[in-house]
């Protein structure tokens, strides 16, 4: 564990949101349900601070939620936001790259995307040469996900 990531404590803090009282049970209960950017710094529940990359999961058996830490989200309960939000800063870097493969599943999972855009994601994601077509919709579409991110996160259906 890095310097101020404390998995007792985050444990401990999961456990209690939990209905399992053991760590490998209770951690296979929650779910990645919304991802942000914090405007002002905000602590995870491991107790590390500065965090700007905010996830909020889910318990899918007793419906609690909790916001961690990007990296608490996979160091401890093994969801990749990391790739997320890495397809999130690639686009807003430059809007006409493609978003990753995680990142347009989670993005059609919680509702962002049209079964047609999801498809075209999915069919142009390793294409670096598009028509001008091709590149005004990937850039829509991204613009539309940047845009969804940043109302405080995203979090679609649940």
């Amino acid at each position: 564990m890095g310097e101020g990531h404390n998995f007792k404590q985050l444990r401990d803090a999961i456990l209690a949101l939990s209905e399992a009282g053991d760590w490998e049970v209770a951690r296979r209960e929650w779910s990645l349900v919304d991802i942000s950017e914090a405007n002002e710094p905000e602590t995870c529940l491991c107790g590390h601070f500065p965090i700007i990359e905010i996830c909020t999961i889910a318990n899918r058996v007793n419906g609690h939620r909790a916001k961690i830490g990007n990296r608490c989200v996979k160091r401890f309960l093994g969801l990749r936001s990391d790739l997320i939000f890495a397809a999130i800063k690639r686009i807003r870097k430059d809007i006409t790259k493609s978003l990753n493969a995680d990142a347009i599943v989670f993005f059609n999972e919680r509702g962002l995307l049209t079964a047609w855009e999801y498809n075209f994601l999915q069919d142009t994601m390793a294409k670096r040469a598009l028509s001008p077509a091709q590149s005004a919709t990937r850039e829509k579409i991204n613009r539309k996900v940047l845009e969804a991110v940043g109302k405080r996160g995203f979090r679609g259906p649940d």
